[in-house]
């Protein structure tokens, strides 16, 4: 059996490290403070986190008020185009433990933005059948956390290179070793923007809902910049750097802002 040369090894892995899209959201409607969305007025505070893979909305809403704050979730969705998705379905779900070690979720998969994909195991669980609450309660001068969709399920969007703006940047290959890469920058507005989407409220400070608002909030993506994953990791960038959680903390400073999520992009 014939083995490959580690000088061979090393250019395969660099010439085919995946490259990464970074998304930068943009809203008319909510101010970005510090590099997160901030939805502020006299009686709730709603803080919106895309950051991680694939742009999963991560909403903390807090009560300022002196009296409750309700909110249905039938009646709240995520709209992507003309179509919704909503937050709250008449399903119950099991939630438990396979095999004593590895916790598991299954729900169902109503579409492919929904970040809770249904899942098969072999075994056995022990655990409870549990369903969401349709109205959440939210004290005075608390909070709650939400979080449901991706708002771009899959990989990158494919843009032709002569339609952005082209930066030659440094990649660390390896101890003081870099070389250059291209990073190609696309800037849009709301009418030729890839991605747009709304997130949909219903709230009430009573729980009969007589006193009923609505906050529609809409994004769409103003900047797209296409670059090598180890521009953006590292050198030792590899592709399940996506996916965990806290890789977030060890990418470039410059684009941990709460208003940016990232996309694989197909190797070339």
């Amino acid at each position: 059996m014939k083995t490959l040369p580690i000088f061979l090894l090393a250019f395969i892995f660099y010439a085919c490290s995946p490259k990464v899209q970074v998304v930068t959201l943009h809203s008319d409607a909510v101010s970005l403070k510090d590099n997160k969305f901030v939805y502020d007025t006299d009686s709730l505070r709603i803080t919106y986190n895309f950051q991680g893979a694939n742009g999963v909305i991560r909403m903390n809403i807090y009560n300022k008020l002196s009296v409750p704050l309700y909110i249905d979730w039938k009646r709240s969705a995520f709209i992507k185009g003309k179509e919704k998705f909503d937050y709250w379905v008449d399903e119950a779900y099991f939630q438990g433990v396979y095999g004593g070690v590895t916790a598991t979720d299954l729900r169902p998969s109503l579409n492919r933005y929904n970040q809770f994909l249904y899942s098969y195991n072999r075994g056995f669980f022990e655990g409870a059948l549990r369903k969401e609450e349709q109205i959440s309660f939210i004290p005075p001068k608390t909070e709650i956390s939400q979080s449901r969709f991706r708002v771009a399920p899959g990989k990158g969007w494919s843009l032709p290179s002569a339609q952005g703006t082209v930066e030659e940047v440094d990649v660390i290959l390896s101890g003081s070793d870099s070389k250059k890469k291209e990073l190609v920058r696309y800037t849009f507005s709301n009418q030729n923007t890839p991605l747009s989407f709304r997130n949909f409220l219903t709230l009430s400070t009573d729980a009969q809902f007589r006193t009923e608002f609505h906050i529609d909030t809409p994004f769409y993506a103003s900047q797209v910049e296409n670059m090598d994953g180890r521009y953006l990791f590292g050198p030792t960038y590899v592709e399940t750097d996506l996916n965990a959680p806290s890789s977030i903390n060890h990418i470039r400073e410059e684009y941990r802002a709460e208003n940016k999520f990232l996309l694989k992009l197909p190797i070339d």
